[in-house]
């Protein structure tokens, strides 16, 4: 009898060990299952879901400067073919402080600088709008149109000619003042924005 019942007892602790054991996170009969808080990982979120950083464009990129003072621009975008052929000793009669430079497919011996199959800055140091505000003057008096644009970020304007076809453009580049002359021959609006905007450094 004494052996039978250890059997007994055996028998009870066995049956004990081998139920089930709840999990912890189990909930209560009749109540509502409780949902894990949800971890998304940064590292495997889709683009769609990431900050929408615009870069830069290329318009951006072509205006940054790396110093405060301007020194003499050089027009990066051009046609092909067409250099910098400022003749020796050109000047800009009544504006002493403003500089030229004329691009074209071959040699300018003298004036005119401008028209058909020309390209010609026009940079005022230090910075003022009094040459822009000649050629607008000249432009009006020929019937001339303006057309809102931007240049670098600033607001300016594109004084189209149609009779003779000349672009007149003009903007401020640090502590210069520019204006660039193109013709509807050979650039359209959009294109003399371009090439005002490529306007870089070049000798500092």
């Amino acid at each position: 009898m004494r052996g039978v019942g250890r059997l007994a007892l055996l028998g009870a602790f066995l049956a004990v060990g081998c139920a089930p054991v709840a999990s912890p996170s189990a909930s209560p009969a009749g109540a509502s299952p409780t949902t894990p808080p949800t971890v998304t990982s940064t590292a495997r979120a889709t683009p769609s879901a990431q900050p929408t950083v615009a870069a830069p464009t290329d318009v951006v990129a072509r205006c940054v400067r790396d110093t405060p003072n301007a020194p003499t621009g050089v027009i990066e975008l051009r046609p092909d073919g067409w250099f910098d052929q400022t003749p020796d000793g050109a000047a800009v009669t009544d504006f002493p402080k403003t500089v030229i430079q004329v691009y074209a497919p071959t040699e300018v011996e003298g004036p005119p600088y401008e028209g058909p199959h020309r390209l010609v800055l026009y940079e005022s140091f230090p910075a003022n709008d009094a040459y822009f505000e000649s050629r607008i003057e000249r432009s009006r008096a020929s019937g001339g149109e303006p057309v809102d644009v931007t240049v670098c970020g600033e607001t300016t304007q594109v004084w189209v000619d149609e009779s003779s076809g000349e672009l007149v453009v003009g903007w401020t580049d640090r502590d210069k003042s520019d204006v660039l002359v193109a013709n509807t021959a050979d650039f359209t609006v959009q294109g003399l924005v371009d090439s005002a905007e490529s306007v870089y450094d070049c000798c500092g």
